[in-house]
């Protein structure tokens, strides 16, 4: 009997183990101020630049204003309802003050719950550029990233002790097989 088939399991067991190693250090190698609330990145920490709090009562409408830096850029927006409950809901309507490109935007947002909310409106200009994403010491790269690698990490593992067996399966037919014949 071959031995290709354990051999294809034990290295997809090899990456499973690493990926559950990688998840378990991110845990373990995180402050011990971590609670469940406070592991991944706060929204605020993606994007540059925040608006301050804003009240907004329920059937009322707040406008947030944002000029860009340079025209032209790609701006990536965000709002942030700090004490969400499961009943808000907000409309955003975004609209360029000056009807041309010169990067002056207002955000209409509209609180159509029952009840106030507090928000803040987020903003980072040319986010590729932006540190949350290219700074190696921002949340993203220290909590989310590897996380993402360990999932790949872990399906990649298991598609591969799946063909292991699978290869178990099949040259066990085979030598099955021969051993008729002889």
């Amino acid at each position: 009997m071959k031995k290709r088939g354990p051999i294809v399991i034990i290295i997809g067991a090899v990456l499973m183990v690493l990926a559950i190693t990688v998840v378990y250090s991110i845990i373990r190698g995180g402050d011990d101020s971590i609670n469940g609330n406070d592991f991944f990145p706060s929204p605020e920490s993606m994007f540059d630049n925040m608006t301050d709090k804003v009240e907004i009562d329920a059937g009322t409408a707040y406008t947030f204003s944002h000029i860009t830096s340079a025209s032209k850029v790609p701006l990536m927006w965000g709002i942030h309802i700090t004490d969400y409950k499961p009943d808000d809901h907000v409309s955003i309507s975004i609209s360029n003050i000056f009807d041309d490109k010169f990067g002056s935007f207002d955000f209409y947002v509209e609180n159509k719950g029952k009840e106030p909310l507090t928000a803040t409106m987020m903003f980072s200009e040319s986010p590729e550029k932006s540190k949350a994403l290219t700074d190696p010491n921002s949340p993203f790269f220290k909590s989310i990233l590897p996380f993402v690698m360990a999932g790949f990490l872990l399906i990649i593992g298991l598609a591969v002790i799946i063909s292991g067996i699978i290869l178990c399966v099949l040259d066990w037919r085979k030598s099955k097989n021969q051993s008729r014949y002889i």
